[in-house]
């Protein structure tokens, strides 16, 4: 086998490595996207609990007091960490991180290190 064959081969085992690494995150296939409520669980779909909702997408988690944007993410079983830049209403800006570990099929834990934890149980909104 001649070394440009072997090298071609060793770029395509990297690239399909890293397209595998990242599918577990592709756009509309995040194991937690969803709308949640924070302590108390959803009635319907969060609407009428404005303040106790929580959205998580594949880029942001937003929530009654602002949103923030997902730096780094990743993925140990049932448990998400991400690195995230905060920002809130009042104009502040943070980078914290956050986890989600999944307690069933409707709940996750969610735990926020920044200066002390933040922890609260999110219900999956349904309706």
């Amino acid at each position: 086998m001649s070394p440009l064959i072997g090298m071609k081969r060793g770029s395509f085992v990297c690239a399909v490595l890293a397209m595998l690494s990242d599918s577990a995150f592709a756009q509309g296939d995040f194991p937690i996207e969803g709308v949640y409520t924070q302590n108390e669980a959803c009635r319907g779909d969060g609407s009428k609990q404005e303040s106790l909702r929580v959205k998580i997408t594949s880029q942001e988690v937003s929530y009654s007091g602002g949103s923030c944007s997902i730096d780094t993410k990743q993925q140990d079983v049932d448990k998400v960490s991400m690195k995230v830049t905060c920002k809130f209403k009042s104009g502040a800006v943070m980078s914290s991180t956050i986890s989600f570990s999944k307690r069933d099929n409707d709940t996750l834990d969610m735990a926020q290190q920044q200066g002390g934890t933040y922890k609260a149980v999110l219900h999956r909104c349904l309706g």
